[in-house]
């Protein structure tokens, strides 16, 4: 018989070899993969700060990778401030060349505005930059283009604006202000050209009050001739004032003009004036000359100083003139309605990224912030009013103090002492692009951070799953080595029969 002595030491003889085939293939997959364990139980006593590690490695990479998504908005945002700051700056630059020219002819009038809407177009295009689908300035409303100017011609500008009967608004809240009125809350509306105003009033008391002095407002829903726009000159909340002639006279005052277009050659006529906003005519006791499409300037009144334009005039004397304005046509009662719009279309929700598990930061730079708003006033004064008309700047030249006070003020706040239209807010170009360098800067300092952290965890995890591969070679040697002289042991001790002993 060719028989191990006894079945159990048989088994416990293959017992053992198949626990060092075990090891060696252990050791095999250990040397493959670098890894202990190809699951967390080969590494139990450590699983669990493993897969602790792991979520934390997970969070830090996904805190960078947002991150740098973040760093790629800012870093196009900025692209756009730069160029908006070379726009502010070279438009600035015009106006103060412009200021300090004594002899300025139609050809300079002309160029600045051209400089000043060109400017405007400009920074629309620039406020309207977009990252993947979503634009940059809009605040919470990434898919909404946040900038639209009221035109996209200087032409088409000036028709709207023609800064005279409709001006530019002077101040944020006019420029800003979006409204539109519902009858069933307003009431009808009263057209009325009678008054010392053409004025537009609620039936309802105090619901016209959203609507700011400045505002360009537009009727709609009313007759023909009062389906128009109109520049707000006062308002009580109920009624607005829309027309700028106040009833006054006789009263001593002066008219003066230039000859053509030579802006140094200034003629004045004084006499008594007659103002009737009901018909917008100005009587003038003496000659003056004038034929339609002539601009003059009225000063020396109690209410009425300004720049009108003659639409018709019945000469005398006395001079009859009827300005052109745009005025309440025909006194009437309406279900009609009233809307404001403004050039910004976005919000003012800010974009928040979390940067770290205890912190986030504002990502959010508005279109409408003062820094743009202020600029685009300061170029919308200056490019409204076609050359030649009542509103054209050479008739009205303080619009060049004020926007040389608004453009600096929009690149760096304080601009001076004497705000033309009261207090301004007080951000600027420099302000904001400062702001954003300093988020970038700590989004920077965060995401080494987060690195730093990820690879501190690398070292800890490679630690607890990685095999130390010249010591698994080793015990791979040795336990092959093992394996070697158990199969031998097996095949001697198998060899070992009473047979075999005869022999």
């Amino acid at each position: 018989m060719t028989r191990i002595a006894t079945y159990g030491s048989n088994q416990a003889y293959l017992s053992q070899l198949a626990t060092v085939q075990q090891r060696i293939a252990e050791r095999t997959v250990q040397i493959n993969t670098e890894k202990k364990s190809l699951n967390y139980t080969g590494i139990a006593t450590d699983a669990n700060r493993l897969i602790n590690f792991e979520n934390e490695k997970a969070r830090a990479r996904d805190f960078i990778s947002l991150n740098d998504a973040a760093q790629t908005r800012i870093k196009a945002a900025n692209v756009s401030l730069t160029a908006i700051e070379s726009t502010m700056k070279n438009f600035q630059k015009k106006l103060e060349t412009f200021y300090a020219n004594e002899n300025r002819t139609q050809q300079d009038v002309t160029a600045l505005q051209n400089m000043a809407f060109q400017s405007m177009i400009d920074m629309q295009s620039y406020l309207t930059s977009d990252l993947d689908g979503q634009y940059l300035f809009s605040g919470g409303r990434v898919s909404t283009e946040p900038v639209k100017l009221a035109a996209a011609s200087l032409d088409g500008f000036q028709q709207i604006y023609d800064g005279n009967s409709v001006t530019y608004p002077t101040t944020r809240s006019a420029s800003l202000s979006d409204v539109q009125t519902k009858t069933s809350v307003t009431g009808n509306l009263t057209f009325s050209k009678t008054a010392g105003t053409g004025t537009i009033t609620a039936a309802n008391a105090g619901t016209l009050s959203d609507i700011p002095i400045g505002a360009r407002v537009t009727a709609a829903g009313a007759s023909a001739g009062n389906n128009q726009s109109y520049t707000v000159i006062s308002n009580n909340g109920t009624t607005l004032g829309v027309s700028r002639l106040v009833a006054e006279g006789p009263t001593a005052g002066t008219i003066s003009y230039y000859n053509a277009d030579n802006l140094t050659d200034k003629q004045s006529v004084a006499g008594n004036l007659t103002f009737v906003p009901g018909t917008d005519t100005i009587t003038v006791s003496n000659a003056t000359g004038f034929a339609a499409g002539q601009t003059f300037t009225v000063s020396g009144t109690a209410s009425n100083d300004g720049v009108y334009e003659v639409d018709s005039i019945i000469p005398g004397p006395p001079n009859t003139i009827t300005i052109k304005s745009t005025k309440v046509a025909t006194n009437e009662s309406a279900a009609a309605t009233l809307s404001t719009d403004s050039w910004y279309h976005g919000d003012n929700i800010n974009i928040e990224q979390r940067i770290d598990q205890n912190r986030t930061v504002s990502l959010g730079v508005f279109a409408s912030d003062p820094a743009f708003e202020k600029a685009f006033r300061a170029m919308g004064l200056i490019a409204q009013g076609a050359y030649g008309t009542a509103g054209g700047l050479e008739n009205n030249l303080e619009r060049i103090e004020q926007a040389r006070f608004l453009i600096q003020d929009a690149r760096s706040h304080p601009a001076g002492d004497a705000p033309p239209f009261g207090t301004e807010q007080s951000s600027d170009l420099e302000s904001v692009m400062s702001q954003l360098g300093v988020t970038s800067n700590l989004i920077t300092t965060t995401t080494t951070k987060h690195k730093n952290y990820t690879a501190f965890l690398d070292d800890r995890i490679i630690n607890m799953e990685n095999v130390d591969k010249n010591e698994a070679i080793t015990l791979l040697l040795d336990d092959k080595t093992a394996l070697d002289a158990s199969y031998q042991t097996i095949a001697t001790v198998r060899g070992m029969s009473l047979l075999t002993y005869l022999k």
